[in-house]
């Protein structure tokens, strides 16, 4: 093994010739100790790039000597160092010598009245390193002695490419110059593709197979075809983080699609295979005796046709709340406890703050139903109300503008803290009610989630957890 470390310029110069470099590395540790000694004896850059390609020349077999080993295999003879290269060495410093004892002993006897100043100045070629790795770059400058600056930017050229170099190679600089070099950050995001003229499913399920989310809207469209997409948002070639949405304007009139048949399915398998087909889910849960998060039946039918972008209802199974026997419990911070106190049917919730009005309903042992409504309101304050069976529908508003839909993670069945994560990760704001159950392994998970399916990005989605009896 060399006990040398190979330097990265040679390095680079050996991965351009694969002959050189296979036979490089072949050669016994004492002959690559002496080849890496052999480039940095070099005392000048001019003088080193011509040992490095002086030796990939000869180790690519153009001009090599080669000599026989002690093991009958045939490695390639070292160069020596010119000797007339250290003859003029020798010279030169002989030369700088008298100069030093001319300067200081005979220049006295000058009877200038103003005797000039010499200064001498070192300065260094600079090296080209643009299309090099940084890290070769900044060998290359430190051995040239300047300095080197950094400046990174997006580029279609790998990470840690040099894309540009100032002063420009070739230049004299004086020692010590910064060299400021623009490297490649590499591309950052997802890219965006081409959508429209696609049916609106086909997109879907492009822009899901990216890691991309869709936000499907309909439009008026003269001469596209029904359920086409007509626009969208980035536009094709632009770039997003992953999980972004894509805005897609689909024409209206859409084609008609066959509904398929999600029940029994998970809530989240069935979004997930209703959306795929460009349709609109609207969730509702009921009380059912099968697993909790379970699609217990849907509207339209299976085999039914609706179109593209209409809405399929399905009931997801959710534990039904017991008769109103327990005593009140106590609230924490973003937390309401229903009371046994029964409210009046027919109360006006309008103006009132979302937490405000889903404890004012738990007092009275009923469960809300929130849905999210572009409106002039403040965000978050009841804009409309009314009785849905046995839960109370609230309309929320989510302001003039609001943020684009994305999907309500379930986390029916989930522990407290756990839900909380999973839709704060998201994007949500979280409401926790303390809602009493019957079932012991009930106790401390979610029981009940409003909204699901989707809801804008930032809105509060609120979840009852199950409180066993003590």
């Amino acid at each position: 093994m060399s006990k040398r470390p190979v330097p990265a310029d040679l390095e680079d110069a050996l991965a351009a010739s694969p002959a050189a470099r296979e036979r490089f590395w072949s050669l016994p540790p004492e002959q690559l100790d002496r080849w890496v000694a052999y480039v940095q004896r070099a005392r000048f850059p001019g003088q080193r790039r011509r040992r490095i390609a002086d030796t990939v020349r000869r180790l690519g077999g153009s001009g090599a000597r080669t000599v026989e080993t002690t093991e009958g295999g045939r490695t390639v003879a070292l160069p020596r160092d010119d000797v007339w290269t250290w003859l003029v060495g020798l010279a030169l410093l002989a030369a700088l010598a008298a100069f030093l004892v001319w300067l200081t002993v005979y220049r006295h006897h000058h009877r200038s009245s103003n005797p000039a100043a010499v200064i001498v100045t070192a300065k260094s070629t600079v090296p080209k390193v643009t299309g090099i790795k940084l890290e070769s770059a900044e060998f290359q400058l430190k051995e040239a002695k300047l300095g080197v600056k950094v400046v990174r930017r997006n580029a279609k050229k790998p990470k840690n490419i040099v894309l540009a170099q100032a002063p420009r190679s070739n230049k004299r600089v004086v020692q010590g110059t910064v060299v400021t070099l623009v490297v490649s950050k590499g591309v950052q995001g997802v890219k965006v593709p081409k959508l429209t003229g696609l049916a609106a499913a086909d997109a879907v399920r492009q822009l899901q197979s990216l890691g991309l989310t869709a936000a499907l809207k309909q439009t008026a469209a003269q001469g596209a075809a029904p359920g086409t997409v007509v626009q969208q948002s980035p536009r094709p070639g632009g770039r997003v983080k992953k999980g972004a949405p894509v805005a897609l304007s689909v024409a209206k009139g859409a084609a008609a699609v066959v509904v398929p048949d999600v029940t029994g399915h998970s809530q989240q398998d069935a979004q997930h295979d209703l959306q795929s087909r460009g349709l609109n889910v609207h969730v509702v849960g009921v009380a059912s005796s099968q697993p909790s998060g379970t699609v217990v039946a849907q509207s339209p039918p299976a085999g039914s046709k609706v179109q593209q972008g209409g809405t399929v209802r399905i009931n997801v199974a959710r534990q039904a709340p017991p008769a109103a026997t327990t005593t009140a419990r106590s609230t924490t911070t973003a937390t309401t406890t229903p009371t046994t106190t029964q409210t009046p049917t027919g109360n006006d919730y309008r103006g009132m703050r979302l937490d405000a009005a889903v404890q004012k309903i738990a007092q009275g042992r009923q469960q809300v139903i929130v849905q999210y409504v572009t409106s002039s309101q403040p965000a978050g304050v009841v804009v409309a109300n009314s009785n849905a069976g046995s839960k109370v529908q609230l309309q929320i508003s989510a302001g003039a503008h609001p943020q684009p839909n994305t999907s309500v993670p379930d986390t029916s069945g989930e522990d407290a803290p756990t839900a909380q994560h999973d839709l704060t990760s998201a994007g949500f704001s979280v409401l926790t009610v303390q809602w009493p159950v019957s079932v012991a392994s009930s106790n401390g998970t979610v029981v009940y989630e409003t909204p699901s399916g989707q809801a804008p990005k930032g809105s509060t989605v609120v979840v009852y957890v199950g409180a066993a009896n003590g």
